[in-house]
């Protein structure tokens, strides 16, 4: 079983302790407002044969239908069915850096964190192409393959931190390596190696990489996480303060984009270079420079289309609200039945109190 919108699951965890609260509160608040209006006397006579209890199962009924309703929103799934996915588009791997320089905070909130929104709206973008993810520091490892479905790619983005390659530095060479290895030369598709990092490339000969990469018919693309004037990298002591990160000489080390080096990359393979400015960015790039690239014909393994069983919770909370609805507050023989005190009033008005 899962769930296809999962974000309201953490709405009805939050929601459902805090609208019992509210339902409780309200009660109470309502009987405390039927004791200072109405004499204790004829509260009696004026709520013949209203049963609490009847009125505390319709509020659980609609408490009830208000939970099933979120579980209905975040769209169960269960079961599947496997099917062999084709597809016509290009086969890309995203080159992700998750080096310690990420988590500058010079763009907001911090580096990392906006190189993995920027990969998920590629992901959006990216309809019918394959996507592939080589997150790279000091060493790189190709985490997700090649696959039509983009909710892989998103849930292996989502996972990254710097802490995900312990091994320090920035092995750009390595990465576009790698993603060359991932690649299928049987699927015909055009192959785009994108490398999102700030640049601070600690190893030579990347350009000659992307140069490589280029004549294996690979087009190299690059994008700069990060500011010309940098940021003076921090982290957290033993006991949870932050210090600055300090160089062999005791220096406080500053991380910059580094422009140049991204921009020669981009040139020898054969692609461009843009810098993280804002959520378009990456629009910009699938525009210009991966859209106008022909198209390849693959098949893409096989794809799970999973089951949704949204209409059971949907149709439950239906059936509450009508109950609720139906439900009445007053028990029919108590309704049909006048009460003693109701007579005697009525007795006394018609005589004027006489007897």
């Amino acid at each position: 079983m899962s769930f296809a919108t999962p974000l309201y699951l953490a709405l009805l965890a939050v929601g459902a302790p805090l609208l019992l609260v509210f339902l409780v509160w309200t009660w109470r608040l309502k009987q405390k407002a039927v004791a200072q209006f109405v004499r204790s006397r004829l509260l009696a006579q004026l709520t013949v044969g209203v049963s609490a209890w009847r009125q505390q199962a319709k509020r659980a009924m609609l408490y009830a239908a208000a939970l099933v309703l979120l579980l209905a929103l975040a769209r169960p799934r269960i079961g599947f069915d496997e099917q062999e996915a084709h597809g016509s588009g290009l086969d890309i791997i995203v080159c992700f850096d998750v080096s310690r320089s990420m988590a500058a905070t010079d763009i907001k909130p911090d580096r990392l964190t906006r190189a993995k929104l920027a990969a998920q709206d590629l992901a959006k973008s990216a309809k019918g192409d394959r996507l592939g993810l080589v997150p790279f520091a000091g060493t790189a490892f190709l985490q997700c393959p090649l696959a039509l479905d983009p909710e892989a790619f998103r849930q292996s983005v989502g996972a990254l931190d710097t802490e995900t390659i312990p091994d320090p530095g920035t092995a750009m060479v390595e990465a576009i390596r790698e993603a060359r290895m991932g690649f299928r030369q049987e699927s015909g598709a055009t192959r785009v190696i994108l490398v999102m990092t700030d640049g601070e490339d600690h190893e030579p000969r990347a350009v000659e990489a992307a140069k490589e990469a280029y004549a294996d018919g690979i087009r190299v693309f690059t994008i700069g996480i990060g500011t010309p004037a940098g940021e003076v990298l921090r982290t957290a002591d033993p006991y949870g303060n932050p210090v600055f990160v300090r160089d062999e000489t005791g220096n406080p080390v500053r991380s910059r984009l580094n422009e140049k080096l991204l921009a020669d990359v981009a040139a020898a393979g054969g692609g461009f270079y843009l810098p993280m400015q804002n959520a378009q960015t990456m629009r910009t790039l699938y525009e210009r420079g991966l859209a106008p690239l022909p198209r390849g014909d693959f098949a893409g393994g096989k794809v799970r289309q999973w089951h949704e069983r949204f209409q059971w919770p949907l149709a439950l909370a239906v059936v509450l609200l009508l109950a609720e609805f139906l439900y009445p507050e007053v028990r029919r023989a108590a309704a049909m039945r006048p009460s003693d005190g109701a007579g005697d009033v009525g007795s006394n008005e018609a005589t004027g109190g006489k007897r």
